[in-house]
């Protein structure tokens, strides 16, 4: 999809006129928010910004990426910049109050709610003459977006300040922290209406827009994490049902490994194995992409694969040699999810630093490669887990070649259960987009799992602790259990 951006200038000294007696509120050589949302156009402009901030959520150090990933047994932090100690707090279990990263992630989150709340409030309210179906299909992107956001936070932080309208910084003070059910039961009634009045697909430049289909998907996830199973499972079968997916990524016809290997390629966008991106572009003044640079080594004589420019990377998530040891053997993810590390140009000497490729992009300046945020494996593994049905695992496995579960060739001593089967392929299929932490938190495996290699988890800190900085703001947010 093609982006309209919205440049806001802050509004200067009012003056008055000196052959006037009536205050000039909104200057006519200026662009505010007292002159603009005067047309359809700029109307469509302020749902516009709410895909730039998804695509800014889910770049790297994004919450979803904080929680799913670095917190997770796939990544750790071998080295990098000693300028703080944050990434190693999360990936290493020593949280503090003040991390300086979920400090930002939490302001990235309440930044974006507040421009979803924008949005659906300048629709509500708006004097221009629009069709009704086309607000409504507006206010549905900025209420999925918004409760998208929500329940990624609920699940990080538990309890958290709930707003659904426009406000000003001093109502802020008047939202406290309420109870996470209260949370998903908003988040419930807002996807529902977004799948109810969001359109099956798109054509032209609007292909990348959110659909009914990414709202079931997303619906799903919060019954799934509700622990109702009937409700998740009506849901997924509405994108299953729907024929409008497939693992069939490239759509040639055939599904086989080539499809997963085509998900990661920098050029590939919005596939028939995608039901939700956050939308990127390549170039300079681009909306561009930033996970590749930050989880590349920190090393200054680092390359990619095939290229002779070097580049130093941030060095989070690393994957780890624990999920390397997880992936079977000839599993043909391996080498796209995990890359062994790179030759030194100048000493032609191997630097053992693995790293992922999901991210690969030559432009590795102005990276433009879309990320997956909900693909269709995520969907068929879902379904395996509520229907207890192999054959959805299986359609995964064969598509890369690997023994479907039950088979002989299948690992069975490592994962006897077909519960285990889905946590691990899950683990596989998905590693590095966001998903492992709050896997384990949903299926209460993550103080079990974690423990037994050794991470210091407890109870306490399957959350985030609340930003010091909110409860230095406004006293009356309370901090979670453990980190006081």
């Amino acid at each position: 999809m093609k982006y309209r951006y919205i440049i806001f200038l802050t509004i200067g000294l009012l003056v008055c006129s000196a052959c006037s007696d009536k205050l000039d509120l909104y200057p006519t050589t200026q662009q505010t928010e007292g002159t603009f949302y005067q047309n359809e156009q700029e109307i469509e402009q302020t749902v516009d910004e709410i895909y730039h901030q998804l695509g800014l959520i889910y770049n790297a150090n994004g919450l979803p990426d904080l929680f799913g990933e670095l917190y997770s047994d796939n990544t750790k932090i071998i080295l990098r910049t000693g300028i703080n100690n944050y990434g190693e707090q999360i990936t290493d279990y020593f949280l503090q109050s003040d991390n300086g990263l979920i400090r930002a992630a939490w302001e990235s989150c309440y930044e974006a709610i507040g421009i979803c709340n924008n949005a659906i409030y300048q629709l509500e309210n708006t004097s221009v003459e629009i069709e009704s179906s086309k607000i409504d299909q507006l206010k549905a992107q900025a209420t999925f977006v918004r409760a998208l956001l929500y329940f990624n936070m609920v699940r990080a932080w538990g309890a958290i300040p709930y707003i659904d309208t426009k406000i000003t910084p001093e109502e802020s003070y008047n939202y406290l922290r309420v109870e996470p059910e209260e949370v998903y039961q908003n988040l419930i009634q807002d996807l529902s209406f977004a799948k109810e009045n969001l359109p099956e697909f798109y054509t032209g430049n609007d292909i990348g827009r959110i659909t009914k289909y990414a709202a079931s998907a997303v619906l799903a996830k919060v019954y799934l994490t509700q622990g109702n199973n009937l409700a998740a499972k009506t849901e997924l079968e509405i994108i299953l049902e729907s024929n409008r997916y497939s693992l069939d990524a490239n759509n040639d016809g055939a599904i086989n490994e080539e499809d997963y290997l085509f998900l990661f390629k920098p050029d590939t966008k919005n596939s028939k194995s995608s039901i939700l991106e956050a939308q990127y572009l390549s170039g300079v003044n681009a909306s561009n992409a930033n996970h590749q640079v930050n989880y590349t080594p920190f090393f200054f004589d680092f390359h990619l694969p095939d290229q002779v420019i070097t580049f130093r990377g941030n060095g989070h998530n690393t994957p780890s040699e624990d999920l390397e040891n997880e992936f079977e053997e000839n599993d043909p993810r391996k080498e796209t999810s995990i890359y062994p590390g790179y030759e030194n140009l100048s000493t032609s000497e191997f630097v053992d630093y693995p790293f992922t490729m999901k991210f690969f992009d030559p432009d590795f300046e102005n990276e433009g490669q879309n990320f997956e945020i909900i693909r269709y494996a995520d969907i068929l593994l879902m379904y395996a887990e509520i229907t207890q049905d192999a054959q959805y695992l299986n359609m995964v496995r064969d598509r890369v070649g690997m023994p479907s579960f039950g088979s002989v060739g299948y690992p069975s001593d490592d994962f006897p259960s077909l519960s285990l089967a889905i946590e691990h392929e899950r683990r596989i299929e998905l590693c590095f987009e966001f998903h492992r932490f709050f896997d384990l938190v949903r299926t209460n495996r993550a103080v079990e799992v974690m423990g037994s290699k050794g991470y210091s988890i407890s109870e306490s800190k399957l959350v985030f602790p609340i930003p010091l900085n909110e409860i230095d703001i406004n006293p009356d947010i309370t901090q979670n259990n453990g980190y006081n």
